[in-house]
Order: structure tokens, then C-alpha cells, then sequence
């Protein structure tokens, strides 16, 4: 009877520990997980305009996300607009920016598909949309 009750106690401590190893690795993944798309993308939208850009992800000390997309015009120019919104949260990238236009704010969302960052945008109150794509270009 000992040994079974040592046998039946031996597997709950087991279950427990690993249980509880498995939380905490599912908290870290959670919490790191932004730094994964920290870095430089560069990338093409479709849709009722398109065109190349690219997106920079900074990530401070504190996990905390900021950007800028960069609008890669026809003619080699380059228009970098500060992200007013950034978010990374259950593999979901979430961002807007002001429209330097005076529109609606521009908003994107997407997420990983293999090494791309895919997803779709918004503009001018949803009257514009299509989808969008980036590789990185940093590592």
C-alpha cells in the first residue's frame, strides 16, 4: 500500500512540476515574442493603391514597441512617417500612423506567415484597402 501511495504521489509531483515548467515557458515565449519582429522589413501593398515600403520596429528595455514606415515613392524618394500605434500580442502585429495627407489614420494589421510579416491595410475610414507584405531585410 506504501508503495503504490509513493508511486501515485511521485506522479502528481511529476504532473505539477511539469505543468507548471510548461506555464512558464508560455509566459516567457508571451513576453519575448515581440523582440522577433523588432527589426527592418521591407515590403510591397496592393490593393486600391500600392506601392514599397518599409517598416522599422524598435523595442526598448521595457518590451515597449515604437516604429516608422518608410513610403517608397516611384522616383526613389523616401517619406518616413512616425507609427502612432504599435502592437504585438497573440502573433498579431497591429499599427496606424497619421496620414500626412490629412485623411483618416492608415491602419495595417497582419502576422507571421513563415518569414513574412503579412496582413492586411485600411485608409481613409475603410474607403481604401488591400494587403501587404515584408521580408526582413535585416537579418
Amino acid at each position: 500500500m506504501s508503495i503504490n501511495l509513493f508511486v501515485l504521489t511521485l506522479g502528481l509531483l511529476t504532473a505539477t512540476c511539469s505543468v507548471a515548467t510548461a506555464q512558464n515557458t508560455t509566459a516567457m515565449t508571451a513576453v519575448d515574442s515581440s523582440a522577433m519582429i523588432a527589426g527592418k522589413w521591407i515590403g510591397t501593398y496592393e490593393g486600391s493603391d500600392s506601392g514599397k515600403f518599409e517598416l522599422l520596429i524598435n523595442q526598448d528595455s521595457n518590451k515597449k514597441l515604437a516604429g516608422q514606415i518608410i513610403m517608397l515613392a516611384p522616383d526613389g524618394n523616401r517619406y518616413p512617417i512616425d507609427l502612432k500605434t504599435i502592437s504585438w500580442q497573440n502573433g498579431q502585429l497591429k499599427a496606424s500612423y497619421a496620414d500626412p495627407q490629412g485623411g483618416g489614420d492608415p491602419s495595417f494589421s497582419g502576422s507571421m506567415a513563415g518569414s513574412l510579416l503579412k496582413g492586411g491595410w485600411l485608409a481613409n475610414g475603410g474607403q481604401d484597402s488591400g494587403s501587404w507584405q515584408a521580408s526582413r531585410a535585416d537579418r
